[in-house]
C-alpha cells in the first residue's frame, strides 16, 4: 500500500507505508522534515545515511531524524519493509535525549519479534481508523521507543563504507559553497577520478554531482525557510550555484515549486 496522512493539527503528522518488492530497487535520494522509522521485515539492503553506509538485515531498524540525507539500495531477491514517518510529537520526551545514541542503525535480534508486533499494531490502527486511532498510534510509537531505549546497550550497529568515502563526503559538506570537483577530491586520496566516482556511487547510491547538487539544494531550502529577505540569486550563490536560473530549475524539479513560491509558502 502507499501511505496517507492522519492529521490532528498541523504539528501532529503520522504516515505509514508497507512495501513488498521482489526485484532490484534503488530508491531515489531524499530527506524529510519528519522523523523516519524503517523496519526491514525480511530481505537485505544497504542504507546510506548522512555520510556512512550500513548493511541492513531482517529485523533491523533504521532511525533517521528530520533533514538527514539518506538512500536505500536493494539487491536481488524479495524484501519487505515498513516505514513510519512522524512529527516530533510522536516521540516521547523522556526518550528524546537518548535518541542520538540509537542512530542510525539499530540491530537487536533479541527484541525483533517485539518490534515486529508493535509495527503490526500500528498498521492495524492505521488501516482501521476511528476517533481513537491517532492516540492509539502515538501510544504504540511510544512503546516502540521505550523498547529501543531500554535495550539500546545491546544493539549491534554495522557500518561498512570505505573511510575515504566518508572523508570525501565531509569535504563536500564543508566546501559546498565553493567550486567542488571530483578530480580534486580524487587527488586528495591518490586515486583516479573514475575510481572515486565508481566507488562513491557503489557506497552511497548517489552519483558524485547528484549528491553535491542535492546537498546544495538542501542548504538552499533551509535558507529559504529562515530568511525571507534574501534574494534568490543570493541564495543560489551562497549554496555554490553559479547560475541563479540553473538553481531555480533544479529546485523546481526537486521540490515541484519555484524557490520564490517555496519561500512565500
Amino acid at each position: 500500500m502507499g501511505y496517507e496522512k492522519i492529521i490532528e493539527d498541523e504539528n501532529k503528522i503520522i504516515k505509514f507505508e508497507n512495501d513488498v518488492r521482489g526485484k532490484t530497487v534503488m530508491a531515489s535520494q531524499h530527506y524529510h522534515d519528519v522523523f523516519e522509522i524503517y523496519f526491514l521485515e525480511y530481505g537485505n539492503c544497504s542504507y546510506f545515511i548522512d555520510d556512512k553506509s550500513y548493511d541492513v538485515a531482517e529485523g533491523d531498524l533504521i532511525l533517521i531524524p528530520q533533514g538527514t540525507i539518506h538512500k536505500t539500495m536493494y539487491g536481488e531477491g524479495n524484501h519487505s519493509r515498513k516505514l513510519i514517518y512522524c512529527s516530533s510529537h510522536f516521540i516521547p520526551t523522556s526518550v528524546a535525549e537518548i535518541i542520538p545514541s540509537m542512530l542510525y542503525h539499530y540491530r537487536n535480534p533479541a527484541i525483533k519479534d517485539k518490534i515486529r508486533s508493535i509495527f503490526a499494531d500500528i498498521e492495524n490502527e492505521y488501516n482501521n481508523q476511528d476517533e481513537f486511532s491517532l492516540d492509539a498510534i502515538m501510544n504504540h510509537i511510544h512503546l516502540l521507543f521505550y523498547l529501543l531505549a531500554r535495550n539500546r546497550t545491546n544493539s549491534e550497529p554495522v557500518q561498512n563504507n570505505k573511510i575515504y568515502i566518508t572523508q570525501a563526503i565531509n569535504y563536500i559538506k564543508n566546501n559546498y559553497q565553493s567550486a567542488v570537483y571530483l578530480s580534486d577530491i580524487a587527488k586528495m586520496f591518490s586515486v583516479s577520478a573514475e575510481h572515486l566516482s565508481r566507488v562513491f556511487k557503489k557506497e552511497t547510491g548517489f552519483g558524485f554531482n547528484e549528491y553535491l547538487t542535492m546537498l546544495r539544494l538542501k542548504k538552499a531550502e533551509t535558507i529559504l525557510k529562515n530568511n525571507k529577505k534574501i534574494s534568490i540569486s543570493e541564495v543560489a550563490y551562497s549554496c555554490g550555484f553559479n547560475d541563479s536560473n540553473y538553481f531555480s530549475d533544479k529546485f523546481k524539479k526537486t521540490y515541484g515549486i519555484s524557490p520564490i513560491k517555496y519561500r512565500n509558502k
